[in-house]
């Protein structure tokens, strides 16, 4: 039979559900949380530079936001465990549901043999929802 997974994210929470046929009831098999998320504004200083001449001091900006940061190292564990599953054959089609902008960080972390399995993919974040929920929206 072919099982599908079902990945459900957005960059502070991850939800993984399997079932084999639309009809069959749905497992959540895993349930991540990405503990690096950030909640609210970060009062840490920048850091600074010399000028190059005289004592004055300039802070500098990443080059990156903590947040980008914290967000594609949580889509890489994900994108980690959805390698190991297919590589172990435990699904055939992936279904991925996710806040557009962490599904864009999402794809630049899966390989080219999880990225043939995905099935579809839902560009809303459905994260808030219950198992229930989700399974209604998806299967409309």
């Amino acid at each position: 039979m072919n099982k599908t997974w079902v990945l459900v994210a957005d960059s502070e929470k991850a939800r993984l559900f399997e079932y084999e046929s639309c009809s069959a009831p749905w497992e959540e098999t895993a349930c991540f949380v990405n503990t690096e998320a950030n909640h609210g504004p970060t009062f840490q200083r920048p850091p600074r530079v010399h000028e190059s001449v005289g004592p004055t001091r300039h802070a500098i900006e990443a080059h990156t936001d903590p947040k980008d940061k914290a967000a594609a190292r949580f889509a890489s564990t994900l994108a980690a465990t959805l390698r190991t599953g297919h590589e172990e054959q435990r699904f055939q089609t992936l279904v991925i549901a996710a806040a557009p902008r962490f599904l864009g960080t999402l794809h630049g972390q899966l390989g080219k043999a999880v990225q043939q399995c995905v099935g579809r993919e839902i560009r809303h974040n459905l994260t808030n929802l219950d198992s229930a929920g989700i399974r209604d929206y998806l299967l409309r």
